[in-house]
């Protein structure tokens, strides 16, 4: 994946429709293979939002009436999807729900028992999913058959939904989001297997190291798109030990690092040079930031003022009086 500048910008998506006729439509336009069929009586409302960068779909879905659907991935595709309280949906006749991730690549049968539901999905190609698990978890298999429910820490599966909300509002994604993402679901699928008696995935390797070769790699391309995947392989060890020694030895996370190394260098591109408020943005897309919507909000909480006082206060102090 790249944010290179020749990449498409993210298809953004909010639409409501009153039919399931239109919700089939909107679905096989949509890519997807699903046929929505209506259960329960009286109106059903659809509505949805997604966002896609190339061949990576985020998307929420909220119905209201009870409703079957008949839903397959895409060839080639896998979605993880999740529930938020207080709904659930039978799917294959189980009960799926709450701390609980779904997995679906073959046709599967899914209802709405009650009047209304809401599911989050992220939507990958399968190989993309293999490619991030075995660089995030290098002794970890997933080229066989997956199961098809995952239960997931409560504590994790929550701020996994509430983190794809804010994301579906916000409007945005980029290819470091993606890869945060399915790192978070990769992370929640192997912590359980672990926990069942799996094999554990963490490496070998000093704190000092691990911690000192990721900061290298985070200095050489925090212009550009860094993903877990890419901190993974270039210091050999899976996502977990990564996470644990980085904020051992950094006091924060390698995610907060990253953000922090790019806000520091817009903050010293400010300082040192005679920008305009013209300038701000593309001295702030020059040093990896891509979320603007939030720029400003993530300047003024790292460094008490905003963007523009900084400019303000450069200008005011060229200046000298004898």
């Amino acid at each position: 994946m790249s944010d290179c500048p020749s990449s498409p910008p993210p298809t953004i998506v909010n639409a409501c429709f009153n039919s399931m006729e239109e919700v089939n439509d909107f679905a096989r336009r949509a890519g997807g293979k699903a046929d929505y069929r209506q259960l329960g009586k009286g109106p059903v409302t659809s509505r949805w939002r997604f966002r896609k960068r190339g061949e990576v779909l985020l998307n929420s879905h909220q119905l209201t009436n009870r409703v079957h659907a008949r839903v397959a991935a895409s060839e080639g595709s896998i979605v993880l999807s999740l529930v938020p309280p207080p709904f659930y949906l039978l799917v294959d006749g189980e009960a799926v729900g709450r701390n609980q991730i779904l997995l679906t690549e073959t046709e599967r049968d899914f209802v709405v028992p009650g009047e209304v539901s809401c599911t989050n999905a992220l939507i990958l190609p399968r190989h993309m999913f293999e490619a991030s698990g075995q660089a995030l978890f290098p002794r970890l298999s997933l080229n066989g058959e997956l199961p098809d429910t995952i239960s997931c820490p409560s504590h994790d599966w929550s701020a996994l939904q509430v983190e794809i909300q804010n994301l579906l509002r916000i409007g945005s994604i980029t290819s470091e989001i993606i890869s945060h993402l399915l790192c978070r679901y990769l992370d929640m699928m192997v912590g359980e297997t672990e926990k069942h008696g799996g094999e554990r995935f963490l490496s070998n390797g000093s704190t000092s190291r691990v911690a000192k070769r990721a900061r290298d790699y985070v200095e050489a391309h925090y212009r550009g798109p860094i993903r877990m995947e890419d901190l993974c392989r270039h210091t050999g060890v899976s996502v977990r030990t990564l996470q644990r020694r980085f904020s051992e030895y950094f006091q924060v996370s390698p995610f907060e690092y990253i953000k922090a190394r790019r806000l520091n260098a817009t903050r010293k591109a400010l300082v040192a040079g005679v920008a305009s408020r013209d300038q701000v943005t593309q001295i702030a897309l020059n040093n990896g930031i891509t979320h603007l919507g939030r720029f400003s909000v993530d300047y003024r909480e790292h460094f008490g003022e905003s963007p523009s006082a900084t400019l303000a206060r450069q200008r005011s102090s060229s200046f000298s009086f004898i």
